[in-house]
């Protein structure tokens, strides 16, 4: 579920924090604040674009990369690498196209940061070859779903680096409708997720693991942090994540010999190891976070379990994800859609928000909330209304049951383990309870949280058309969106992102990893994905969602909340849209005095022990 990577934000924020921001405040040789904080969860991979297992791992890319634009807080779009972008009518080529021109930048290793690192990592989720859930969110460039089909190569694509610093889309016709101005905000608005970001060809093409494990080594920082070390411990050693200062983070000439123009604080060691409570009894790495909060020795937490919610004072929002469980078509036994519907009719969504606490609230649909339904300000979910009922409906899950000629059965619940927390065991538990109810045979499974690999082949499986087996699978269904399309398309048959085998004699369709496969589904994804008028596209999307919620591949259970406590002393940060902070001009009162503090305690730590004659 919502997973302690958040509490990397813990230490992010902390760390910029602790530098104080104004200007060029460093003096003499000091290059800013080292910060040791704890976060929970290590990432299993740095790649922005691959399907998200983890509501808050955009916290944790969001230190490493940058976007062309943001959401801020309000949902309100911003600049970010993007100096300026819009519209524009070539009449040469008679074709409707956007520019976006960038500020200077630079990666962590020095490289300026190059319009074409964006064409590059775009194009690499329109190829044949990716597994992007994200590929349908760019279809409104003129071929890029030829290209994904393999039916063109990415030179056809209209996606052109035309210098260094301005990149030029080129729209499919049918998209822009005489509505040019707002069609280009709007796909501004689309690349402000952080799957969007730009990655570098040197270190990602050709690199299998890319998507699948860390080394650090591969990982490139266009963001105001990048990941120095990494380590995922032992029984004798910590575990941590160590991010330091990107140097090069929106820097120019003039500003070479400023270390903290643009990022405060100069490094942050987020250790994730485990603790004591009170009487000396052995608690869970953000359980432990709240106790370092509330002892002034954290100043930002953004993660929490249910016993630790609530002990300190928390501000929320909503963070764009759910929690959901996923069918596998497949399997016989959930061939019909009424008995998929039994299964999340008999499903208590209320009790399951109880049981994950920390402020989620009963998922009434597939789309989360925050997500909008035109603009911004306007919310889809409210919009819509309800497609599922919170509480549940037993009787009426035994009657369709009953109508299938289906009510018995074994199956699994494959669900993400967790080291610092039970909650996702408990939901599959409670589940597997109420469906044995209704006379199957449900067992539940976990799966080791940092086994990225494995859980994202029983996603995606090994090619296309093949899925891994899984009965029932419980992940954390998080697109980082706004925008609706971004998670209803990928249960569209081909607008699922997967993998398409161009070798084939005749190419496969690339359905949902479920196996989903409905046509008036997807003739509406496909009228969503070609309209940019914003109040058309909804009301299609809105008719999707209630096919998607009758036919129940997947069902959403809980919508997550971004909870975080921040202490008194720490000031000047932000949150994007997404619930993730952002920590470039955060101050922390007397920063050099908590630096000293930690130097002595780690000089104290690595002291030689003294031995007695």
């Amino acid at each position: 579920m919502k997973k302690v990577l958040s509490l990397l934000l813990t230490v992010v924020m902390l760390v910029s924090v602790l530098a104080s921001c104004s200007g060029s405040s460093l003096k003499e040789d000091e290059k800013g604040a080292i910060i040791n904080m704890g976060v929970a969860t290590l990432p299993g991979a740095f790649d922005p674009s691959a399907y998200a297992l983890d509501a808050d791992l955009a916290k944790v890319y969001g230190l490493i990369y940058s976007t062309l634009t943001v959401l801020n807080d309000e949902g309100e779009l911003e600049g970010s690498i993007a100096e300026e972008w819009g519209y524009f009518y070539d009449d040469i080529y008679l074709e409707h196209k956007m520019y976006f021109d960038m500020k200077e930048s630079g990666w962590s290793d020095g490289r300026a940061l190059s319009a074409d690192d964006f064409v590059y990592a775009w194009k690499r989720i329109l190829s044949p070859a990716s597994q992007s859930p994200y590929a349908a969110m760019l279809y409104c460039i003129k071929n890029a779903k030829s290209v994904k089909f393999g039916d063109m190569t990415s030179d056809d694509l209209g996606l052109y680096a035309v210098d260094d610093t301005r990149i030029e889309i080129t729209f499919e016709d049918e998209y822009i409708k005489d509505n040019g101005e707002d069609a280009a905000e709007q796909f501004a608005e689309v690349v402000a997720n952080v799957a969007f970001a730009p990655l570098r060809e040197d270190k990602v093409d050709g690199n299998a693991s890319f998507s699948t494990s860390v080394n650090v080594s591969d990982i490139l920082s266009c963001g105001p942090f990048f990941l120095r070390s990494y380590s995922v411990g032992s029984e004798d050693t910590d575990r941590y994540m160590e991010f330091e200062r990107n140097k090069y983070f929106m820097r120019n000439d003039e500003e070479k010999e400023a270390l903290d123009i643009s990022v405060v604080p100069y490094k942050i060691v987020c250790t994730l190891n485990d603790g004591v409570d009170a009487n000396g009894e052995k608690i869970g790495q953000i359980d432990r976070l709240a106790n370092e909060f509330k002892a002034g020795n954290i100043y930002y937490i953004g993660e929490f379990t249910p016993n630790s919610y609530g002990s300190v004072e928390t501000e929320s929002m909503d963070n764009l994800s759910a929690y959901a469980y996923y069918f596998n078509l497949d399997n016989k036994l959930f061939a019909k859609a009424d008995v998929r519907k039994a299964l999340s009719m008999a499903i208590d969504r209320n009790e399951v928000a109880s049981i994950v606490g920390c402020g989620s609230t009963a998922a009434g649909g597939f789309v989360p909330n925050g997500v909008f339904n035109t603009v911004t300000d306007t919310s889809f979910r409210t919009s819509g209304g309800n497609v599922y009922n919170a509480g549940a409906d037993v009787n009426g899950a035994k009657s369709l049951l009953q109508s299938a000629g289906v009510t018995s059965g074994s199956f699994t619940i494959t669900y993400i383990g967790e080291v610092e927390s039970n909650v996702n065991q408990l939901v599959a538990e409670y589940v597997a309870s109420v469906w044995n109810g209704l006379g199957f045979n449900v067992n539940v499974k976990a799966l080791d949280q940092n086994n990225v690999s494995y859980i994202r082949d029983l996603i995606y499986g090994v090619g296309a058309g093949e899925r891994n087996p899984f009965d029932v699978l419980a992940v954390d269904m998080t697109m980082n969106s706004s925008n609706a399309l971004a998670y209803l398309a990928p249960f569209a048959s081909g607008y699922s992102g997967s993998y398409v085998d161009i070798t084939a004699d005749e190419i496969s369709v690339d359905t949902h990893f479920t196996g989903y496969n409905s046509e008036e589904y997807n003739e509406l994804i496909a009228k969503a994905v070609a309209s940019s008028d914003r109040d058309e596209r909804a009301n299609l999307l809105h008719q999707a969602e209630a096919i998607l919620a009758n036919d129940c591949p997947a069902i959403a259970l809980v919508n997550y909340k971004n909870s975080y406590a921040v202490a008194d002393e720490l000031d000047g940060y932000e949150h994007l849209y997404n619930g993730a902070p952002v920590f470039n001009e955060a101050e922390l009162e007397d920063w050099r005095d908590v630096n000293a503090k930690i130097e002595a305690e780690e000089e104290a730590k690595n002291a030689p022990a003294e031995t007695s004659k």
